[in-house]
């Protein structure tokens, strides 16, 4: 899979990441719905969407690389303004 394709992927489930979500204060612009359904502890819909991926770690993955990629921008950030 090229890289290409993977971000538009992590794009479109931001973006419906943004409608799903009943309260918009409890995600952000930049998580997707797998990660948001394992940070929140919906176990069922986090193994509905894991079945889907046909990967048992797919939403817990998906959030780690939440984490990473806010990491990233931070230290990047953090370099610019040295």
């Amino acid at each position: 899979m090229t890289q290409r394709i993977k971000m538009i992927g992590s794009a479109m489930s931001q973006f419906l990441n943004m409608f799903t979500a009943f309260d918009l204060t409890e995600t952000g612009p930049n998580e997707s719905v797998s990660a948001r359904m394992h940070r929140q502890g919906h176990k069922r819909r986090e193994r509905l969407i894991n079945a889907i991926f046909r990967d048992p770690d797919h939403c817990k993955n998906a959030h780690m690389n939440d984490v990473r990629d806010a990491y990233a921008l931070i230290e990047e950030y953090e370099d610019r303004i040295k």
